[in-house]
């Protein structure tokens, strides 16, 4: 959206902050007007009004905001003249105000919570939960995912919605950040089929995720906290169209034995890295992950875009390099070395 940049010039650091007091409440023309008036103290709504190209009813409205704010006070005189509140004051009054909105705010949620548990113990005994419509789906996994507190396990594996593979889940990167523990589990083919998920994947190893890739997972899966389930409703599904939420019971705990059986037996893409360990370029590093993910030689060649020929003599070399006879000893080594 376009900006208004009518009346005063602005400098480079005001414009980028123009917008901050929007969340004290104080819309874009009272904050024009407010600014003005730092800069031109006992202005005349007439004079605010010429200033900024604003009708007088609009700037005489903004004015009213600002006074009843506290930004703003007029004069005594046959004429109001308007004069600004400094603003480390002014302003923090209205931070002050707003902090204890939300101290409010964050009391009736506590409260809330009382009624959200009362509503889970009516409805024990429904242990899924049926989730319909693409929006209603990404919207209830995107809650499931901010809930977590602890930890987030996903098995990941086709069919996927889109030629292009898995999409990207940007908001891992908030979660990781927040101390959550993430360990996926990638289907090779997830790998062979997707040209960007293997940088997806990596992107998402640096940010601290516990990433291990298997030959063939049953299931697409989503656990949080080992206390919620998440599942499409068909196996084959290809699209969002519909999951389901599955809470404590017999099955959940299937599902972790499932996930825990499984997690034990990939081959991990993250490792403690040696203190003289030296890291790889980026394409060797890419090269490691497909060669750990399984992946055949020509199907690395197509998928980095190198010959045939080139891909033999990369993965030669990079075997002799880790000192390594098989590509799951190389897989090994480079994990240990932090390479994965």
């Amino acid at each position: 959206m376009a900006m208004d940049r009518t009346g005063l010039p602005v400098d480079a650091d005001a414009d980028a902050d123009s917008v901050a007091l929007g969340v004290l409440g104080i819309g874009s023309v009272e904050e024009r007007v407010y600014r003005t008036l730092l800069r031109l103290p006992g202005s005349t709504t007439t004079e605010l009004a010429e200033t900024l190209e604003l009708p007088r009813p609009r700037a005489r409205r903004a004015l009213a905001v600002l006074e009843h704010a506290g930004l703003v006070s007029r004069s005594t005189g046959s004429v109001a003249r308007f004069l600004p509140a400094a603003p480390d004051v002014g302003l923090e009054a209205l931070v002050r105000d707003k902090e204890a909105e939300l101290g409010r705010i964050r009391t009736l949620g506590a409260l809330l919570m009382d009624d959200y548990r009362d509503g889970l113990e009516a409805e024990r005994n429904e242990l899924c939960e049926i989730v319909t419509g693409s929006e209603a789906v990404l919207r209830r996994f995107d809650q499931l995912q901010r809930s977590a507190t602890s930890e987030i396990q996903v098995l990941d594996t086709p069919p996927y919605s889109g030629p292009r593979g898995p999409r990207s889940n940007d908001l891992e990167f908030e979660i990781l950040a927040r101390g959550v523990t993430c360990k996926a589990i990638y289907d090779r083919a997830a790998l062979e089929r997707s040209p960007l998920a293997t940088d997806a994947i990596l992107g998402y190893v640096e940010a601290g995720e516990q990433a291990r890739v298997t030959s063939r997972l049953p299931l697409k899966l989503a656990t949080f906290d080992r206390k919620l389930a998440f599942v499409p409703q068909s196996l084959n599904q290809r699209d969002v169209s519909g999951a389901i939420v599955v809470h404590p019971c017999s099955l959940l705990d299937v599902l972790l034995y499932v996930f825990d059986e499984l997690w034990e037996r990939a081959t991990p893409l993250t490792a403690p890295a040696e203190p003289d360990a030296v890291a790889p370029g980026p394409d060797d590093r890419r090269l490691l992950a497909l060669l750990a993910s399984g992946m055949k030689d020509q199907a690395i060649a197509n998928h980095l875009d190198w010959s045939y020929r080139t891909t033999r003599r990369r993965i030669a070399a990079l075997l002799e390099e880790l000192g390594a006879e098989t590509r799951f000893q190389a897989g090994l080594a480079a994990a240990r070395r932090g390479w994965l």
